[in-house]
């Protein structure tokens, strides 16, 4: 089998032919956003999010006078600041009434006017959330689409890998690296797939333990990826529960298998990345982005035969793919998910609107590209008037911030020039669907006080 390299180039007439899909959707384009007249508001939760928000986002939105998110320029300070806290999923749908621990704040207002997430809440905790106001209905809106790597670093003393399917990186079945999380497939010599591992006398693969690398935050990332294992392994992994189980909790931190063969953890996306560096025979998971942004994972430090890299994935074409449009280089480019399907479980996909269940969506087990691509989420509501009912530190939520708030998401929506979407392109992050995007933007119009 061969590495499917040629796949990670996406033609821009491909990409532009797919905004120009979207373009035609009601309401995606921005001729008709309103003035900016709200009030300061600040955003929690995805880390996978992390750099889209703070970096690209935040930035772009809060410009003087940038057409796509208001259509009037402002006087210097007066308009409304959109900021972001990388806090990871868990907490951040905490801090809004899942599975709040004694003496959490649960907070809705200018701190907390929306959650970035990856865990879309089920019905339990949807309910949860909505129990703190007055009747509303929670509004779960698709943003964007990520990858997540497999970081590694071989074991101590192997200085790269010889031969196997993708030269000079390891290239994973489904399979294999369903029963590496699993913590079944231990050695990495059980791991190599017709590959070597070449360095001094200490590296031995026959003896190596693999280090399996995780969050130790509660995190969206960890459950798109618990859930994309539990497309392969649909049995009890942990405590009598399954994959998609062992997602969905808000502090998803359990691992199957730890007390025979322990984890090593890393706070946020980064630090996970960071802590493959730091961990010899390491193996971890994390978005695209924060990969790419360390260093160690890309020339001239990292890459295909080096000691650190990201793998390939085989997809059901039978072939192995790149996370990245562009391969294992230091510059940005998008995620490889332009072809990516999604399932909705025994339901169609995508749910009918926002105000429907997403817990269910993951990728299907047929795949063309790359294997392990999601959807990022930020959650709003239909009515933030009220919802302080029961909560730590009452801080109810004004007019003017909810007017920023759907301003805000209606600019990450934006397909146009200086839209959310648009400006996405190129920052190893890759904008949504056309079908996704047109129900996350009849989304954003629910959005109300």
């Amino acid at each position: 089998m061969m590495s499917r390299n040629a796949r990670r180039f996406l033609p821009a007439c491909i990409l532009s032919a797919a905004f120009a899909a979207v373009l035609a959707v009601p309401g995606a384009a921005s001729a008709a956003i309103p003035s900016c007249k709200g009030e300061a508001i600040h955003g929690k939760g995805s880390s996978a999010q992390k750099i889209l928000q703070i970096s690209v986002w935040n930035v772009d939105f809060n410009k003087l006078a940038n057409p796509a998110a208001c259509d009037e320029p402002f006087e210097e300070g007066a308009n409304p600041k959109v900021t972001y806290t990388s806090t990871g999923s868990g907490p951040g749908i905490e801090s809004w009434g899942v599975e709040t621990k004694a003496g959490g704040e649960i907070r809705f207002g200018h701190e907390n006017a929306f959650v970035g997430t990856e865990i879309a809440p089920n019905k339990k905790q949807s309910e949860e959330i909505v129990s703190h106001g007055e009747p509303g209905t929670l509004l779960t809106i698709p943003v964007a689409q990520p990858a997540i790597t497999i970081p590694i670093q071989l074991p101590k003393g192997c200085e790269k890998v010889e031969g196997g399917p993708v030269p000079g990186r390891i290239a994973f079945t489904d399979a294999v690296l369903e029963k590496v999380f699993q913590g079944t497939d231990t050695k990495w010599s059980q791991i190599l797939n017709k590959a070597k591992l070449v360095g001094n006398s200490e590296c031995k693969a026959t003896s190596d333990l693999i280090t399996r690398v995780v969050r130790e935050d509660g995190s969206g990332t960890t459950a798109s990826y618990m859930k994309w294992l539990g497309v392969f392994s649909t049995g009890k992994v942990s405590e009598g529960k399954t994959w998609k189980e062992l997602a969905e909790v808000a502090n998803n931190t359990i691992w199957p298998n730890e007390a025979l063969h322990p984890v090593a953890r890393g706070n946020g996306g980064g630090g996970v990345v960071k802590k493959v560096t730091e961990t010899p025979g390491g193996i971890g998971y994390a978005n695209l982005a924060d990969a790419r942004a360390n260093a160690d994972f890309v020339p001239p430090t990292g890459g295909s035969g080096k000691p650190f890299f990201w793998a390939e994935v085989e997809n059901s074409a039978g072939s192995y793919s790149e996370p990245s449009t562009n391969g294992e280089v230091a510059e940005k480019q998008n995620s490889n998910c332009g072809e990516t399907k999604y399932t909705n479980g025994k339901k169609k996909f995508p749910p009918p609107t926002a105000k429907e269940l997403w817990n269910e969506v993951t990728t299907a087990k047929v795949q063309t590209t790359y294997e392990i691509c999601y959807l990022t989420y930020d959650l709003s509501l239909t009515k933030y008037h009220g919802f302080t009912k029961g909560t730590t530190v009452v801080e109810p939520p004004t007019e003017k911030e909810v007017e920023t708030t759907s301003q805000y998401f209606k600019y990450e929506l934006n397909t146009e020039a200086n839209g959310g979407q648009k400006v996405a392109e190129g920052q190893d992050y890759l904008g949504l669907p056309a079908e996704v995007l047109a129900i996350s933007v009849k989304g954003q119009g629910e959005i109300g006080f």
